[in-house]
């Protein structure tokens, strides 16, 4: 008995709001009101998918800046101390301060306020059968007519509006992942430099630093016999004595170095690749990585020159 009660009823629903279907605009909003949720389903779904590209490529980017930054804060940390320690035997250099890691971008979450607005918003205009039937049985047909072109007008407008920003952020987020993109191939380009002073200082600087303290000593020896003072093996000469002369290419290199060891120490004190990046132009950052390249291979080239060997 009440299933068939229910049944009546319904078909009653079904015929009140048909009969007013056509004049009140109500199929039209029907109609609209699908259109809406096919189109907010569809750039739900592209805005979703481009957020999780930009996260994959951030994500590939913090994975570099992990690998940088322990790099800098182990290999390149060793290096530096082991060459301001040489320096710091043949003149006063600035000591190195803490380490400053490299920022992580942040990942970029969906436009969820916005999106629950957007559904909310159909959800008030999706009437059902029981709406349909309320507003007529207490506004009338007429009423019901104005509120429906009301509705349909602006449902329209929301429509549009939706797609706008839709594909505003569809073409932001494209951008971003260009960005990030670009990014990771500027810290590719400085990690390069970070690679090569660590090397260089492993590598040609040291071995030559500890030649010239040995030849040092040796000097400071020799001139402690020819004295006849007392001999110590640890007595170090001031390199300043080198100025000139047949030693003259030992101060160079000795000079060289404590200006590498200024440039070395930037790269571990100082997070030069997260202050480029602030920059809004991805060319002006290009320009100043490989500025700063060409510096370190400057320094390395005259460094070079001015080997013993």
């Amino acid at each position: 008995m009440i299933n068939q009660l229910k049944r009546t009823a319904d078909r009653f629903l079904d015929r009140a709001a048909s009969a007013v279907q056509g004049f009140t605009g109500e199929s039209e909003r029907r109609e609209l009101v699908m259109s809406f949720k096919e189109v907010y389903a569809s750039y739900s779904e592209k805005i979703s998918r481009i957020v999780e590209r930009i996260n994959d490529e951030i994500n590939q980017f913090n994975d570099r800046i992990e690998k940088l930054n322990k790099y800098r804060n182990t290999t390149v940390k060793k290096n530096i101390a082991f060459l301001g320690g040489g320096l710091s035997q043949l003149g006063n250099i600035k000591n190195v301060e803490r380490f400053a890691p490299e920022a992580r971008i942040d990942p970029v979450h969906m436009p969820s306020k916005h999106l629950e607005a957007v559904e909310s918003y159909i959800e008030t205009i999706d009437w059902s059968k029981d709406d349909i039937f309320s507003k007529t049985f207490f506004k009338g047909i007429i009423g019901v007519h104005r509120e429906t072109k009301k509705v349909n007008v602006e449902a329209v407008q929301q429509i549009e509006e939706f797609k706008t920003n839709g594909n505003r952020m569809l073409e932001l987020g494209n951008l971003k992942v260009r960005f990030v993109q670009e990014d990771i191939h500027i810290l590719e380009m400085y990690q390069e430099s970070v690679g090569m002073i660590a090397d260089t200082i492993e590598t040609k600087v040291l071995p030559e630093l500890q030649l010239i303290h040995a030849f040092l000593q040796c000097e400071e020896i020799k001139n402690q016999v020819l004295s006849n003072r007392e001999l110590s093996v640890s007595a170090e000469m001031d390199a300043g004595v080198l100025v000139s002369g047949r030693y003259k290419n030992h101060y160079r290199f000795v000079k060289n170095a404590f200006l590498f060891f200024v440039v070395s120490s930037k790269i571990y004190d100082s997070p030069v690749l997260t202050k480029l990046l602030t920059n809004e132009s991805h060319d002006v950052e290009r320009e100043a990585v490989s500025d700063y390249g060409r510096i370190i291979t400057e320094q390395t080239i005259q460094l070079e020159k001015y080997r013993i060997d």
